[in-house]
């Protein structure tokens, strides 16, 4: 039976059922703002209530002050109140950080392996130990972790990534990616190579995450910091480019990171005649070796 009470009859700081994350939603908070809480919370009795599910509502409720909300009240033990928090959003989704707030919850309670595994199957999980122990690092991670997970959409392999971090290093990863457009795939490259930078130097050193302008020109620079042939090979590039004296109009590409296998030789002509002597110019380039030199420099060549 539905009813209305006042909020302060409401133990809000009580979220020992709470698998909602993060809290705040902008399109409920407007709607409960129009038109009021539409949809009953479900609090556990006695008074002070105790919220089992409803809790961005309950959010919503207290930042706009409202003094009575509707409920229904229900007598649950813990373990079954918890299992009525999950299965009564499971037909919105949870994300990540919801699934892993649930699980370390049912540890805590004292829910058996058997138990764990079926809901870890309600979320598509595998029901492994090490899928579980992963989980349950995300739930102990660190808010802002937690925020910039939501924020970037990042995988579970990203996730574990960032996990190979100390929480200082991780503020100083997001402090440095918080600002860039950034893609899965990007995330997961950088991410490996600050590993191996703190691997080799024993700390990870904010420094060279500060300032880029891009992701591209922050994995340039990682790829640098971890492979110092490449500046090497850049050095050689860039002397045989000088020694073979092209014109302006004739521009050699090679890939940033010389692992490609080939080179990309580009030539800009307005007319016929021009053309003929930019190729005769290429011409003399080839006899002299620089070409071949410049192939030597590419993957599975010089190293």
């Amino acid at each position: 039976m539905i009813t209305r009470i006042p909020l302060r009859q409401i133990n809000i700081r009580e979220r020992k059922f709470c698998i909602s994350y993060p809290l705040h939603d902008e399109r409920l908070f407007s709607s409960i703002e129009k038109r009021g809480i539409l949809q009953p919370l479900v609090v556990l009795e006695p008074s002070p209530f105790c919220v089992v599910t409803g809790f961005k509502r309950l959010e919503s409720a207290v930042k706009l002050g409202l003094k009575e909300i509707p409920v229904v009240t229900t007598r649950l033990n813990e373990k079954d109140a918890l299992l009525s928090a999950v299965h009564d959003n499971v037909n919105r989704g949870f994300n990540i950080i919801e699934k892993a707030h649930a699980l370390e919850k049912m540890i805590h309670m004292g829910f058996n392996r058997e138990e764990i595994h079926d809901i870890m199957a309600l979320f598509s999980l595998s029901p492994h130990e090490s899928v579980l122990a992963h989980f349950l690092s995300i739930a102990s991670a660190e808010k802002p972790l937690k925020d910039f997970i939501i924020e970037h959409g990042l995988s579970l392999k990203n996730i574990e990534y960032m996990l190979w971090f100390e929480a200082q290093e991780r503020h100083k990863i997001m402090k440095g990616l918080v600002s860039l457009r950034l893609t899965e795939s990007y995330i997961r490259e950088i991410l490996e190579m600050l590993h191996l930078i703190k691997i080799k130097k024993g700390k990870l050193d904010g420094s060279v995450l500060r300032g880029a302008q891009n992701a591209h020109e922050l994995r340039t620079r990682l790829k640098k910091r971890i492979r110092p042939m490449l500046s090497s090979l850049e050095n050689k590039l860039q002397k045989i480019i000088k020694a073979s004296a092209l014109p302006p109009n004739i521009d050699i590409k090679v890939d940033p990171f010389f692992e490609k296998e080939y080179i990309d030789i580009i030539i800009r002509t307005k007319n016929e005649q021009e053309t003929k002597a930019l190729i005769k110019k290429l011409e003399e380039v080839l006899k002299e070796g620089h070409i071949r030199s410049i192939l030597e420099l590419t993957k599975g060549r010089v190293r």
